[in-house]
């Protein structure tokens, strides 16, 4: 299975795209990073991750099952299902490993118009 290999490459290529010394306008990735890396007092580097997925082992957020079954009372229970869920970030400097970054994956979330989940 190739997939975390894939997903390490991901995080090194976003890490060097924020670590670039390349002016904020032209850069995204670092300016979203460095304002993270300030607002959450982290590295840039930690601030860079962009790739999140269920802790290792586990395969969905259970969002629509929860629906599903009518086991929510509000939206807010919802979304921090899915954030807790799918706050897992891959991080090519700790190969295999998997950390909750779930603020992490909050405030990038912030900042995007599209996410993609493969179902």
């Amino acid at each position: 299975d190739l997939f975390i290999n894939q997903m390490n490459l991901m995080d090194r290529g976003i890490k060097m795209a924020a670590e670039a010394d390349e002016p904020l306008e032209m850069n995204f990735v670092r300016k979203h990073a460095m304002e993270q890396a300030e607002e959450l007092g982290v590295s840039l580097r930690d601030a860079a991750a962009r790739v999140f997925s269920n802790s290792a082992g586990s395969y969905s957020a259970n969002v629509g099952l929860a629906i599903e079954n009518g086991g929510w009372e509000d939206e807010g229970q919802l979304q921090e299902q899915f954030l807790t869920r799918k706050g897992f970030a891959f991080n090519a400097d700790k190969p295999g490993m998997m950390e909750q970054q779930a603020a992490l994956f909050k405030s990038a979330l912030k900042t995007v118009d599209v996410t993609f989940q493969n179902l």
